[in-house]
Order: C-alpha cells, then structure tokens, then sequence
C-alpha cells in the first residue's frame, strides 16, 4: 500500500495490463507514467524515477479483521475465501522489509512456527510477529518511543517473547526481555510494566512470493535462510 501524494497531489492510478518482472504495472491518469508496483516507482513516463511512500499497514484474514472491527465495509469478490490445496497463498510467501539498500524477506511458515522473530534489517532491529491460526502479521521498529504517557528512559531495543498465559489465552500480549513490560502486539503500545505506554512504530512490509520479492531486491537476504521456502506450517 502507497501513499499516492506526488509533492502533495493526489494522483489516481489504474492496472497498466502489462506485466514488469513477472509483476504488475500502474499507470497514473495525470501523466500517464507506468509505474512497478512492487517498488511503487515509475519506470517510464514523465515522473521516471519518482517513488511514493510505502504506508505501513496490517496483514490481516478478513475473518480475524472482523472479529475486532465488526463494522467494517470491504469491496470483496467470490475468490476472497478461497484456500489452495488445503493452505491460504501467504502461507508460501515472505514478509519482505527493507530500508535503503537493505532487504530482508520473512518466510510466513517459518515466521508463523516460531511466532516472535526478533531481527535486524540492515541497522534497523525489527520485531516480526506472525500466527499460524489467524495468519495475522505485524512488522514492528523494536525501538520503542515515548508515549503520551510513557516512560522516557528507554531501552535502544527490545526482544520479544510471549506470554505462557497471554499464548493460553489466545490474546496478543506479549513481553519484552529487557525490562519485563508487557505489550499489545495489535496496537504496538506497552500495557503494563515500567515501559507502559511505550510505542512502537510500524514497519512497512511487502508479501509476496520469494522468487518476485527477490527479483525486485537482488541484494535481500532471507529468515532464516534460502531453505525456509519450503517449510510447512506446523
């Protein structure tokens, strides 16, 4: 997802029908620039060169989406239940970060089994948390900044680990090593401990299949190595 701000216009794209790497293309009404949509960069067009922000967001079943926001209205099609052989499509797909020149892809089934990865992406620690149930994923910065009502003594990074009860409970708290708080996963806050109040900020993050995450980032490496592409959910 992309913020679609060129120097604070409002630009509307649409499907390009041509394909880029094996990936879709976009072209924007305004100057009919082509534009990848894995790197949100135009490649050809009067704004060639030009990138839109990547915008953090939650990768979230429509059946776990629903359950906390009841409310919600969403343009869906008969294809948005449809499982493949017995397992959801992120199943075989990375989680793939970056910041600058450094990539880092995920495998979901790896990630999903071990639940918490705490990692680093270049020079960036990243906290990823993924659940083989709901298939729900958050990418998080595990630098914590303050709050509204946090502490201000914090710690330069924080590794997670779940909570016994919070994992018998099926909730999304969990605890941070370094002094013990416990935090709420879904909104990156600490709830409890000497860091409550503590934030975390979003990380943006791409899902896709191995072979197009890498296609568009030569350079990435891969959690926990090459071999993780053929893991299975346990």
């Amino acid at each position: 997802m992309h913020d679609r701000r060129i120097d604070g216009v409002e630009h509307t794209f649409g499907n390009e029908g041509a394909l880029f790497k094996s990936a879709m293309t976009w072209w924007d009404w305004e100057t009919k620039s082509i534009w990848s949509q894995p790197w949100g960069a135009a490649i050809e067009g009067e704004l060639t060169g030009t990138r839109l922000t990547l915008l953090p967001y939650e990768l979230v079943p429509w059946r776990s989406w629903v359950e906390r926001q009841p409310n919600t209205k969403v343009l869906i099609d008969e294809r948005a239940s449809l499982v493949y052989n017995g397992r959801f499509p992120i199943d075989r797909f990375v989680i793939g970060v970056s910041f600058g020149e450094a990539a880092k892809g995920f495998y979901f089934a790896s990630s999903a089994n071990q639940g918490i990865v705490n990692e680093t992406v270049g020079e960036f620690p990243v906290a990823l948390f993924a659940d083989a149930e709901t298939r729900v994923v958050h990418v998080f910065i595990s630098s914590p900044r303050a709050g509204l009502s946090g502490a201000q003594d914090l710690p330069e990074v924080l590794t997670f680990h779940a909570v016994e009860a919070a994992i018998e409970l099926e909730d999304s708290t969990v605890q941070d090593i370094e002094t013990g708080s416990t935090w709420d996963i879904e909104a990156g806050v600490a709830t409890d401990g000497s860091l409550k109040g503590a934030l975390l900020q979003r990380a943006p993050f791409i899902s896709s299949y191995y072979w197009a995450w890498e296609d568009f980032n030569p350079h990435t490496e891969f959690w926990p190595n090459n071999e993780g592409r053929f893991d299975e959910l346990e």
